[in-house]
């Protein structure tokens, strides 16, 4: 099994622990336990270092599985950084076939904070030069603050 930082926090949402990640302060903790301490961490991040447009696009594509999981109401599923479909506009094949809502926002903000801390997104991309926030067109309500990606 990988011992990346990204597959670590993986099974441990699978597992139901606690993941939380801070994009402000670049941080992520298991269980309170830090990986990544304000940019700062050992061993693999689990996410080689890609341009600009190829990490907004990995997370365009994390935040659709998670803007579309299934909730599980226990307080590990909603995320303070990225908007998620209420259970009650899902359909009926989201609600059977999505993933899981803690799983899925683990991933979207563990891939989104390892592209910062290693340098994919940073604040001299050319989408970002000058401007407070990225926001996507695919997805209209993912954005990416300027403010993470300072370093």
């Amino acid at each position: 099994m990988d011992n990346d930082i990204l597959t670590r926090a993986a099974v441990a949402a699978a597992s139901g622990m606690r993941v939380d990640v801070d994009l402000n302060e670049h941080c992520l903790a298991i269980e309170g336990d830090l990986l990544v301490s304000h940019g700062h961490w050992q061993g693999e991040l689990g996410v080689d270092q890609v341009g600009h447009n190829a990490a907004l696009a990995m997370i365009e594509q994390a935040y659709a599985d998670y803007e579309r999981s299934v909730p599980a109401h226990d307080g590990r599923d909603h995320s303070r950084w990225f908007y998620a479909t209420g259970e009650d506009r899902l359909t009926d094949a989201q609600l059977a076939l999505g993933e899981e809502r803690p799983l899925a926002r683990c991933r979207l903000e563990v891939l989104t904070l390892a592209l910062i801390v290693n340098g994919s997104l940073t604040n001299e991309s050319p989408l970002m030069r000058g401007r407070w926030f990225w926001q996507s067109k695919l997805h209209p309500r993912l954005v990416i603050l300027a403010q993470w990606l300072k370093g």
